[in-house]
């Protein structure tokens, strides 16, 4: 019998011609941009992903986060990894990414990488990219979807637009459904780029704060379980604040964490959603739960939609040349004395 492995391979073919439409609203963008100035993009990124989740398989889903969170805050132009400067107040900060957002060593390591290969040449927000998909790869997803490149970095960080425009675990489908709907995302991307949660973790507080409290449409025996085994009370606080707010966490898929599969929508099904905002995919009625029922029972529509959604929300207005540069330091705005001698 053949399998949605088996069969990647034509799937990928069909993503590649489809990346040129998608990318087509915006020319700068193209999964040839590195094709001659650094072709070991490919290599060197893989390479720095798979030993980061062979050392944590966390990094997987944080690498994956780490892209959606950047994109979705005044488009893909890293702006995210900023660290805090006089006059600015990092994006790491904002309420959906303090002590949650993580894996920046992990973006350090592909860009010292990369600079050595390909000095100041592969942008910051180009990075967040690839290495969500490998990422995601590297957790079990398949075929390796083609990735647009050409992205230039943010000289600034948003921590307001941050706040505004990242969803809560707390919201409900309508929310939701306009959030995404404001970066030209609709329901399909919805339903299917939530499917990231097949992995990662998520902390006590979040479930404590947002699934234990109200209706949401979770099982009743299913919100006993969360209280009293996975994050029972108490499991909200850090455990050492003062030192280095280490918060208790739960995986937000209890069968197969680590796995890049179909499982998340398979457990919204039962109404066993972690959070009030996964619940509501399925809880909620209208197109969406014919999206959940699809990538449930349909591995390959799953892995294929969630590779085009992710394509799609990539292209969300990226800095161009004029208006961003390509940092040296992911952390920080490059020295002004090399964006003078870089400005041509």
């Amino acid at each position: 019998m053949k399998t949605f492995r088996d069969g990647g391979y034509v799937i990928a073919l069909c993503l590649v011609a489809m990346v040129a439409t998608i990318g087509g609203t915006n020319a700068a963008l193209s999964p040839h941009h590195y094709d001659h100035s650094c072709p070991q993009i490919y290599s060197i990124v893989k390479a720095e992903v798979q030993k980061a989740v062979a050392r944590e398989a966390r990094n997987a889903a944080s690498l994956v986060r780490l892209h959606f969170h950047d994109c979705f805050v005044n488009g893909c132009d890293g702006s995210l990894l900023l660290d805090n400067v006089t006059g600015q107040v990092s994006e790491k900060f904002a309420i959906a990414n303090v002590h949650s957002v993580r894996a920046f060593e992990v973006i350090d390591a592909i860009k010292a990488a990369l600079e050595h290969a390909c000095p100041h040449t592969v942008s910051c927000a180009d990075i967040l990219a690839i290495a969500s998909r490998d990422s995601a790869v590297e957790a079990g997803l398949v075929p390796e979807y083609p990735v647009n490149f050409g992205r230039y970095d943010s000289f600034t960080a948003n921590i307001s637009a941050a706040n505004e425009f990242l969803p809560s675990p707390g919201f409900g489908y309508s929310q939701l459904k306009e959030n995404f709907a404001k970066k030209g995302l609709n329901e399909r991307d919805l339903v299917a780029l939530s499917g990231a949660h097949t992995i990662g973790r998520v902390k006590c507080l979040v479930i404590r704060t947002f699934t234990l409290v109200g209706h949401h449409n979770i099982s009743a025996k299913f919100l006993d379980f969360l209280n009293k085994t996975v994050c029972p009370p108490g499991s909200e606080n850090p455990t050492d604040p003062p030192k280095n707010q280490t918060f208790p966490l739960t995986d937000l898929d209890l069968g197969t964490p680590n796995t890049f599969d179909t499982n998340y929508y398979k457990n919204i099904r039962k109404a066993h959603g972690m959070l009030p905002s996964d619940q509501a995919l399925q809880s909620t009625p209208g197109v969406n739960q014919k999206y959940v029922a699809e990538f449930a029972s349909d591995t390959s529509k799953f892995f294929h939609q969630f590779a085009k959604s992710t394509i799609k929300m990539g292209n969300i207005s990226p800095k161009k040349r004029d208006d961003g540069e390509i940092r040296l330091n992911c952390r920080k705005r490059n020295p002004r004395v090399l964006r003078m001698v870089t400005s041509d």
